[in-house]
């Protein structure tokens, strides 16, 4: 049996106890996670200030909801069969509320998801006021979560870090460990001593870290890894390029008045849709043109 035919949430699993961290391309639509995948990831993350920005082009300041992620997921996992690593915010609701999340996050094509410890509306963890639900309340989301999901990897998040200091943060992840999270995410953590405590208090779990813009770049993973980390998260680094690169596109048609030297041409970009192999099967199945009559 070849990896492909795995589910991906079990690969995922064989890949987090590997020895080598993981790394996760954030993605958002079919096109990113193809550009991922062919560029060799082996994982795809979708970020919910992601799906925030490019569909109501708006910060993370709890805008998204089940719904929008749930669709964004569906459009990634049409562009991939990589596992995708899923932003489940708060879950949405309360206990109930997060179970059917997970259900929905599952059929959606989620190999895994993470579920925070904010309060609603949430916020980007690394923007001022964050506010923490209580401990007792994301416990019960993640105990929700463990019974609800079939195969799916649960990693629970904590923005306790920045919010209420590290002890707080280390209390919560060894409890989401028992409330049977698979691995853990401290947001915030960016050196090896923070992932080491988090890797030990949560008793050897993974431990996730988040490799994103909006706050301070931790260390490099490979020596993060050595203290636990598992799994790297690079939610909004793609988008950010092509962000760049479309404003310039869009100044240099406005003075130029004409389309700039694309640094990718249509046939290429043609051939990462899959062009050649659709134009070949369409060939394939072409029906045969009647007999003619005498």
């Amino acid at each position: 049996m070849t990896s492909r035919n795995v589910h991906p949430a079990d690969r995922l699993r064989a890949r987090l106890a590997a020895g080598t961290p993981l790394l996760a391309a954030g993605c958002h639509d079919a096109l990113s996670a193809r550009l991922a995948a062919q560029a060799g990831f082996e994982a795809i993350h979708l970020s919910g200030a992601l799906v925030s920005a490019v569909t109501f082009g708006l910060p993370d300041l709890g805008y998204v909801g089940a719904s929008d992620m749930v669709d964004a997921l569906r459009r990634v996992a049409a562009g991939t069969d990589l596992p995708i690593i899923a932003d489940a915010d708060t879950g949405y609701g309360d206990p109930l509320q997060v179970a059917e999340t997970v259900r929905r996050y599952e059929r959606g094509g989620a190999a895994a998801l993470h579920l925070e410890d904010q309060v609603m509306p949430k916020r980007c963890g690394h923007m001022a006021g964050v506010r923490l639900a209580g401990l007792p309340e994301t416990v019960a989301r993640l105990r929700a979560a463990a019974g609800a999901r079939e195969r799916l990897v649960l990693i629970a998040r904590t923005d306790a870090l920045n919010a209420a200091g590290e002890d707080e943060a280390l209390r919560r992840v060894e409890a989401f460990a028992a409330a049977g999270a698979d691995a853990v995410f401290v947001e915030g953590a960016r050196d090896a001593a923070t992932v080491r405590r988090a890797h030990e208090a949560s008793g050897g779990l993974p431990v996730v870290v988040n490799f994103s813009a909006a706050g301070h770049a931790p260390e490099p993973i490979d020596d993060l890894a050595e203290a636990g980390a598992r799994l790297a998260l690079f939610p909004v680094a793609a988008a950010l390029a092509g962000a760049a690169a479309m404003s310039a596109a869009y100044r240099e048609i406005l003075s130029g008045r004409r389309a700039p030297e694309p640094p990718l041409s249509w046939g290429d970009f043609t051939t990462v849709l899959g062009l050649p192999d659709l134009a070949e099967q369409e060939e394939r199945w072409r029906p045969a043109e009647p007999e003619e009559t005498p």
